[in-house]
């Protein structure tokens, strides 16, 4: 069907936060005729999308329903092309991610300095958007009537209480609630945007566009389309100009006008968002001149100030028995049928996400020391006055996230760690007016050189939870640092016993280098931490740098703060210098958050909807 020719309202992007918008406009005025412009496909009631253990198909090599952004080789990558993948399907990152409830630090919001932006203006817009069945029914602090459910899914194994224990046992408190926006320092069983009762994920369109057009609400949907550009006339905003997802091979793209009578939203997310808005002739002269592009408006703060999490996960071995979700990732036949009985109730191993516990921590004074002066140095501007935010966020997953044919047999479990707010800052520009080009993108990680201390610490610390864990049976020295063999930090080979019992009778083992088998696993008494010498420091550190990865969690590209320093857009997320355009997205987040990205993202989509019903003079969106 073709799109109409003119709307009142063009979102451009039906991510996380543009869906939210969608849907809340059309609640207001079911006659406003709206149109939300989506590059990848419609998501709505896909199988892959809908089942939360299927979130690793969308990363998988060929996927359609994810872009992936390749970033400039880097020096501090050991000359790596860091790939960040974006969602590239109706409800962006909300169809594809790992479904994780986390929330930001009351003064990760505090800190924008914007007005109408502080947490207490935002705790009714988080709760606004969820319905929380998990323990703390705080109504000062959570919701329970909005449209997005979370829950700790269908299944939970047992290594959920091991990891809980392990980390108590090493001094961290546990929490029932660590997503209150105060606490810090902490473990708690994670809970999930899964609906308890049906097993599915609760993406943003399923909540907020599909319910609306059912309704019949003025409501339309173009999919598989790029918008091209925002036309400005007399400083105005006044449509876009579309193009097809992909370009045709043997032909110019088809170029179709679509006119905006009141409203123009860009929701394209902090890596699409910079890119329409230089395509529209707003950025920095010198890369809208190297673009060939007219300027229009002169905003050299779009495209900068990009944000991400640094992301570590290796893995370890468990013990034959325990329950992991490694023969669910092998496409077990027996395992996948279950779990399609099982989801039929809303339970089993389709309504989970694997990552059941974990937690949001700091280092003490001795481990800040440790990780250099740098870190020492930003610690103190930006950690120390706020105990609310956490250095470093850990979580298990239960399984080996990679190729099983890789590894040898048995079950695992790995440790995933992100550094929470990174000193580091990348870029991505436009390098062509053509919507087909690829960007010039230069993620930025470990740029910054306090960024390195702690990412060695995560390493060790995940590190030590595991090995404190009853079901831990060593590690695969391949996919951990190159220690010396001599080191009393090396990564240790699965012992003899347990490699026999995962093969199923004596004699065979499986995955044990000839004189680096360890002895039975301790699973009593006190565990004493591992000590590394500066050689095994540097090793890990090298480790790091080949490693590090992105958390899929982007945003700061076009920030909210004063035009002069360096802001894209106003506390009212208006684009200066042009009337009748609005950003709502990650990219507009001046600062990073101490959590996964999507509450954030729901929270600007609800603020950027009554923000927009404002202009639009409507009332109570």
């Amino acid at each position: 069907m073709s799109p109409p020719s003119e709307v009142d309202v063009i979102i451009c992007g039906g991510g996380a936060a543009g869906s939210v918008v969608a849907g809340r406009l059309a609640m207001a005025d079911p006659s406003l005729s709206i149109l939300v412009v989506e590059g990848g496909k419609n998501n709505h009631n896909v199988r892959e999308v809908v089942r939360p253990a299927l979130y690793l198909t969308h990363l998988a090599p060929g996927s359609t329903t994810a872009k992936f952004y390749k970033g400039r080789a880097s020096k501090q990558l050991n000359g790596r092309e860091p790939i960040v993948p974006v969602g590239n399907i109706l409800g962006g990152g909300s169809s594809i991610n790992f479904t994780m409830y986390t929330r930001a630090s009351r003064s990760d919001y505090d800190d924008w300095k914007t007005e109408g932006w502080t947490a207490e203006d935002l705790i009714p817009l988080l709760k606004k958007t969820e319905n929380h069945h998990l323990e703390n029914k705080d109504p000062a602090i959570h919701g329970f009537e909005g449209p997005l459910h979370v829950s700790y899914g269908g299944h939970e194994p047992e290594t959920t209480e091991q990891l809980l224990d392990a980390a108590q046992s090493m001094g961290y408190k546990f929490t029932e609630d660590l997503q209150d926006l105060k606490e810090s320092n902490a473990f708690e069983k994670w809970g999930k945007w899964i609906n308890p009762e049906t097993g599915r994920r609760c993406d943003s369109p399923h909540g907020f566009i599909h319910p609306q057009i059912e309704k019949g609400c003025n409501l339309h949907l173009l999919c598989d389309t790029k918008v091209a550009r925002v036309i400005i006339e007399n400083g105005k905003a006044v449509g876009v100009e579309v193009v097809p997802a992909e370009a045709p091979a043997d032909s110019s793209p088809v170029t179709t006008t679509i006119k905006a009578k009141k409203l123009v939203v860009v929701s394209s997310g902090a890596l699409g968002t910079p890119q329409i808005l230089e395509r529209s002739g707003i950025g920095a002269p010198g890369v809208l001149k190297a673009a060939g592009i007219k300027q229009v408006v002169d905003l050299p703060g779009v495209g900068t100030n990009y944000q991400d999490h640094n992301l570590i996960i290796p893995s370890y071995r468990v013990a034959p028995g325990t329950v992991t979700h490694d023969d669910f990732l092998r496409g077990n036949t027996d395992v996948h049928e279950q779990g399609e009985k099982d989801f039929a109730n809303g339970k089993g191993v389709y309504a989970t996400n694997f990552v059941n516990a974990g937690g949001k921590v700091r280092p003490t004074e001795k481990e800040i020391d440790e990780m250099g002066p740098e870190f020492r140095k930003f610690y103190d501007q930006y950690f120390k006055d706020a105990p609310d935010k956490p250095v470093m966020f850990v979580a298990i997953i239960n399984a080996f996230l990679g190729d099983h044919s890789l590894v040898p047999a048995g079950n695992y479990v790995s440790i995933g760690t992100y550094l929470e707010y990174p000193a580091s800052r990348g870029t991505i520009h436009v390098t062509s007016s053509s919507p087909y080009e690829e960007p010039d993108f230069d993620p930025g990680f470990l740029t910054h050189e306090a960024d390195i201390g702690p990412n060695v610490w995560g390493y060790k610390l995940g590190r030590e939870i595991v090995r404190r864990m009853p079901c831990y049976r060593g590690e695969l020295p391949a996919l951990h640092p190159k220690f010396s063999p001599t080191s009393a930090a090396c990564a240790r080979e699965i012992d003899v016993e347990t490699s026999q019992e995962i093969q199923g009778y004596p004699g065979v083992t499986a995955g044990v280098r000839p004189g680096g088998a360890l002895e039975p696993a301790q699973t009593g008494g006190k565990v004493e931490n591992l000590v590394y010498s500066e050689e095994d420091n540097r090793a890990v550190e090298e480790w790091v740098r080949e490693n590090v990865a992105t958390t899929w969690h982007s945003m700061g590209t076009c920030a909210m703060k004063p035009r002069e320093q360096g802001g894209v857009v106003d506390s009212k997320l208006n684009v200066y210098g042009v009337e009748g355009l609005k950003l709502a997205d990650l990219s507009i987040c001046p600062g990073n958050v101490g959590a996964n990205t999507y509450s954030t993202a729901l929270l600007v989509g609800e603020k950027a909807a009554i923000l927009a019903g404002e202009y639009l003079g409507l009332k109570s969106v």
